[in-house]
């Protein structure tokens, strides 16, 4: 990630032209599936607990139910240049006798920035330089990252549904 205060952002969907991937599930002990996300997270995608942000978190237990609402920013770097960017949010109930409903949404996109904070980053030298070596050389290596993050986040999504039919086949 690059720290600057002004700077180009390209963004890319991970799955063109779907934005997100939704992820329902209807059993019992629908709860699990908050830690079931931050193990995958860490195993899937090799990230420190450091880089997994919970930016909301709202658990809140009735007479009959419990409410939850979950969602985490994921950070995954590969560059100075490029990260992976992941919003999850979980959403769901579970009643007293263990029924439930959880519901997953992922949006995962990939993200360059490019610095313009110096007079010479701002020049038009140093654009065409920067064109120049994104078109030959950068944009390889950016479509390697989005073949990466595909292959980890359909690989995420099929852990979360043999979790599910883990969570089915026991009563």
């Amino acid at each position: 990630m690059v720290w600057a205060r002004t700077r180009l952002m390209i963004y890319d969907y991970v799955f063109e032209p779907v934005k997100q991937i939704r992820f329902d599930f209807v059993g019992r002990r629908a709860d699990l599936f908050y830690k079931k996300i931050q193990e995958l997270l860490r195993v899937i995608f090799n990230i420190p607990e450091g880089y997994i942000q919970e930016k909301e978190y709202r658990w809140e237990k009735h007479k009959d139910a419990e409410h939850f609402e979950i969602g985490w920013e994921v950070t995954k770097i590969f560059d100075i240049y490029s990260y992976l960017g992941l919003e999850i949010d979980l959403r769901g109930f579970v009643t007293n006798e263990g029924e439930g409903k959880a519901s997953i949404v992922i949006k995962p996109r990939l993200i360059t920035e490019y610095p313009q904070d110096t007079i010479w980053q701002q020049s038009i030298f140093y654009e065409m330089l920067r064109r120049f070596w994104h078109r030959m050389y950068y944009h390889r290596k950016r479509m390697s990252f989005l073949y990466w993050s595909k292959e980890a986040t359909l690989d995420f999504e099929r852990k979360l549904k043999e979790f599910s039919e883990e969570l089915r086949a026991t009563k």
